[in-house]
């Protein structure tokens, strides 16, 4: 709560959670914690460094076609700092039911878009199957140089996460951007234990429902490559 004085009375603080980023809005907690920004009901205003996802996209990234059957890929054209928020991964908000029922059309289809929010437990799922943005196209890599945190903005229901996607590295102009669709994450805290190694990107570009899927072969490419999507 000193730190929520300290930063004119910003929610994370209040939250009794850690102040998320630094003053260039670089994210500055490991991954894992949730992010707590400003919301309307907060005194500040627009530029306030608590209010980064919210703002959008800042970056210019393309879409393009892949030339080892990865499909379509996004890179971006411009050279991204370590730790800068890239992009939020949109969709359709479902049930896990419904994307249960989805997913097993999706399998025909050979093709799903199905994300699993299960911060604390596994009730909804983003298809970005019909609704979405750029997110929509980015691959999955074994070594990949963004990572997901979940983030609260309007809604504090912990079961609905806003699922952002930071880079772990600097990214050079021109690069791929990527994420690990089957991510882990080590546990820093009881509050980090929440988010279990079945957070991502469920089935991936050719891959199945969220509780009934086969194995697929990667070709990130990676030299860490685990063969394997699932």
């Amino acid at each position: 709560l000193a730190e929520a004085t300290l930063a004119g009375g910003c929610c994370p603080g209040a939250s009794r959670n850690r102040f998320a980023y630094n003053e260039a809005g670089q994210v500055r907690i490991r991954a894992g914690l949730p992010i707590y920004e400003c919301n309307s009901r907060c005194r500040c205003g627009a530029e306030c460094p608590n209010r980064v996802v919210q703002r959008g996209i800042r970056y210019d990234l393309c879409i393009f076609r892949t030339g080892d059957g990865r499909g379509w890929g996004v890179r971006t054209l411009q050279r991204i700092r370590k730790n800068s928020f890239v992009m939020e991964y949109g969709g359709e908000i479902i049930t896990s039911e419904e994307a249960e029922r989805r997913g097993q059309v999706y399998d025909r289809q050979g093709a799903t878009y199905l994300f699993d929010l299960d911060y604390v437990e596994d009730v909804y799922t983003v298809d970005a199957a019909h609704y979405g943005n750029i997110s929509h196209f980015v691959n999955h890599s074994c070594d990949p140089n963004l990572q997901v945190y979940n983030v609260f903005i309007e809604n504090l229901d912990q079961r609905l996460p806003r699922i952002a996607l930071f880079a772990t590295r600097p990214i050079r102009a021109g690069e791929e951007l990527t994420f690990d669709y089957n991510m882990h994450v080590d546990p820093v805290d009881a509050e980090s234990t929440r988010m279990d190694s079945n957070f991502g990107l469920v089935g991936g570009p050719r891959g199945g429902s969220p509780r009934a899927r086969g194995r697929i072969e990667c070709k990130c490419g990676a030299a860490s490559c685990r063969k394997f999507l699932f």
